[in-house]
């Protein structure tokens, strides 16, 4: 693990607090102890040298430090069947008592059991697209599995609900979208930074040397390059995308 995983995972001042309070507020009234939430691109599942950044509850924040030192995010079997495109709930104890995850995986979930009292948990998915993937997480401290189950049940059209809602509040926000995309746009060099500030500009790649001096065709190689590492997405796909995030801001 490098300092810089440590460093980007400890969730830097979000824009919007009173955001995630309410939603903390609502997750609560439900009966559940804490939520998670990251708008995840894929390149960071790519990349073992950026990890994600989580807004979470103070609940959850013991575990998230063991998670950083233990790199348990290359091995969070929840993030590989959310990138395998999985839309239904996931139930942490559920899915490892049918056989879905292996021993490594299983690790994460027992070691947060074990040493951080977090008994249950459940994640819900609100995105799968090309670039990213983004949802929710549910933790209790409550060990009964039954109770557990009956507390799933009657909250889960709820949790659908209330992920959305502040899924939706996340994608219409800039300063949102910039908070959650940070690391990624942090791992970029200074050609990536200048090939993908001529794009956005409208500039045909055939000025990028004169502008930015950079040779056409090396900077062609480094668009390809840029457009595996987000997912395999289309030159018009990553436009879209750094649009969303007004990326000439922070290049």
């Amino acid at each position: 693990m490098t300092t810089m995983k440590t460093e980007l995972f400890q969730t830097p001042a979000h824009p919007s607090q009173d955001l995630f309070s309410a939603l903390e507020d609502k997750i609560n009234a439900l009966g559940f102890d804490g939520v998670l939430y990251s708008f995840y691109p894929k390149p960071m599942y790519m990349n073992q040298n950026i990890q994600p950044v989580l807004h979470h509850s103070d609940s959850f924040k013991p575990f998230i430090g063991r998670y950083v030192e233990k790199d348990y995010g290359n091995r969070d079997f929840v993030l590989r069947m959310a990138l395998q495109g999985r839309t239904d709930p996931v139930d942490w104890w559920q899915e490892i008592e049918q056989g879905s995850v292996s021993p490594e995986e299983q690790e994460v979930t027992q070691d947060a059991r074990d040493n951080f009292g977090i008994q249950n948990g459940l994640s819900i998915p609100v995105l799968y697209g090309t670039f990213a993937i983004a949802g929710i997480s549910v933790i209790s401290s409550e060990p009964d599995r039954a109770k557990f189950q009956a507390l799933k049940a009657q909250s889960l059209d709820s949790l659908y609900c209330i992920a959305a809602n502040y899924h939706s509040e996340v994608i219409k926000s800039t300063k949102e979208l910039h908070f959650f995309i940070l690391p990624l746009l942090e791992s970029l060099n200074d050609t990536k930074r200048k090939v993908l500030k001529h794009l956005v500009s409208g500039q045909p790649m055939k000025t990028i040397e004169d502008i930015h001096g950079v040779k056409q065709r090396y900077a062609e190689k480094v668009l390809l390059d840029i457009r595996k590492e987000f997912g395999g997405i289309t030159a018009n796909e990553l436009i879209y995308i750094l649009g969303m995030i007004n990326i000439l801001e922070y290049l």
